[in-house]
């Protein structure tokens, strides 16, 4: 199983190739956010681990790296990547390859934890979220293990603001009628004035989300919250087009490995991989007839994930 995927177009970072730490298919995370397009939480733990030997790892780095033309290599996909006990020494590893900058996309949890810092400060971006302050809604929305409490992770953050010599956005992504009252989200305000990230990237559920009920803000509402944050503050936008990227799987496995890490349209493809419209469509529409992949509909978007 590779643990690189991609590239692929990010809305925050451009195009970015994926490093996924996390064995896809059992979703190993702290949290089991209802918004997640991952789908849900398989095994729920605060344990650091080495989820995926570290050994496989670094080899298929140096087969990889450099690569030319990418904008970030990007820890993501199946799970909470801090879990991974030797992120650090893989981090280390991705920039003696290459001066491509990484980054860390996190849920933030074990930011209070020193080693989790120390693996963290590796990276030139760490992009943590923050869906809410108030201990109730933390649960609602991100359903965390039972070990996690939310004052903590915003002093870990607060901490990590205060000894990296990186930049940090924190995301604080949205679900209608559980995270977007008032107050709430001046709590939030609070909180993001105490970590001071360089950015406040501000988004709503935009791919199937792990739960049907978790449903997104309007462009509307997502600009007036954007305002409340502050000038630091953006809401997450549409992905710059690129016109030609390939990877080195045929196309039918590089589809195949995009799909366990989340869902993908048609438009992904074409944007991500550089593929005809036609091309896509074909390829995808064989994968959904060989039971590889399946679509659904989602806010009146076809989506394609994975089998299962």
């Amino acid at each position: 199983m590779s643990v690189i995927f991609g590239p692929v177009v990010s809305r925050r970072l451009g195009y970015s190739l994926g490093v996924d730490v996390i064995p896809p298919g059992e979703k190993t995370c702290t949290l089991d956010c209802t918004y997640c397009q991952v789908g849900r939480t398989v095994k729920q733990t605060i344990d650091r681990r080495e989820y995926i030997p570290t050994a496989g790892i670094l080899k298929e780095i140096d087969a990889t790296l450099p690569m030319k033309d990418i904008h970030f290599i990007t820890f993501s996909g199946s799970g909470e990547p801090t879990l991974h006990k030797h992120l650090g020494q893989i981090i280390q590893r991705i920039k003696g390859r290459t001066r491509t900058p990484v980054a860390v996309i996190t849920n933030g949890t074990l930011m209070d934890r020193p080693d989790v810092r120390k693996d963290l400060a590796a990276a030139d971006l760490v992009v943590p979220s923050l869906d809410a302050v108030t201990p109730e809604i933390f649960a609602k929305i991100n359903r965390p293990h039972p070990a996690l409490r939310i004052d903590n992770i915003i002093k870990g953050m607060a901490q990590f603001r205060r000894e990296y010599k990186g930049e940090i956005w924190v995301e604080v992504l949205l679900v209608k009628g559980v995270n977007d009252d008032v107050e709430e989200l001046m709590r939030i305000n609070e909180a993001l004035t105490l970590i001071d990230p360089h950015r406040i990237s501000s988004s709503t559920v935009t791919r199937p989300p792990a739960e049907a009920d978790a449903l997104p803000l309007d462009e509307q509402e997502m600009q007036r919250i954007a305002g409340i944050f502050g000038p630091k503050a953006t809401v997450i936008g549409v992905a710059p087009h690129k016109d030609k990227r390939h990877g080195s799987n045929t196309l039918e496995d590089g589809v195949i490995e995009l799909v366990k890490r989340r869902g993908i349209t048609v438009n992904d493809l074409v944007e991500g991989l550089g593929m005809h419209r036609d091309v896509a469509q074909d390829v995808l529409d064989k994968l959904v007839q060989a039971n590889k992949i399946k679509k659904i509909s989602h806010g009146g978007v076809i989506y394609y994930r994975e089998y299962y």
